[in-house]
């Protein structure tokens, strides 16, 4: 197994492929702990079909490897995007509502001191 001749946007372009298969089969009642199972079966499958289509010629050891490594891959990728992205959401969020409730609690207090006084005088 030769890696030294790896083309990367090859296997740029098998990531991209299995991680958009898997998102597709995770919107079926497919539970979700077998999804990185689907996700090395399919980047294997996948890193086989772009061999044979690109050059009629399957190296099994390499194509193996590269199907593997876009499977995990991909895996990987999705766990990440979500709970990254997820997470700057939330504290994006979280920082959004607490300075909206910082900013009414003043109002509030504004409010209810000069409705005090108006109400004394």
């Amino acid at each position: 197994m030769n890696l030294s001749s790896i083309d990367t946007t090859a296997l740029i372009i098998i990531i991209a492929a299995v991680w958009f298969v898997v998102q597709s089969i995770s919107a079926t009642k497919l539970p979700n702990k077998f999804l990185p199972l689907v996700s090395i079966v399919v980047g294997i499958v996948i890193s086989f079909a772009y061999a044979y289509l690109s050059s009629k010629n399957i190296q099994l050891e390499q194509d193996l490897f590269f199907g593997l490594f876009a499977g995990f891959s991909a895996s990987g990728l999705d766990d990440t995007l979500t709970k990254s992205v997820s997470g700057l959401i939330n504290n994006f969020v979280g920082a959004l509502v607490s300075k909206a409730n910082d900013g009414s609690d003043a109002t509030s207090s504004t409010n209810s001191s000069t409705t005090n006084t108006t109400s004394v005088k």
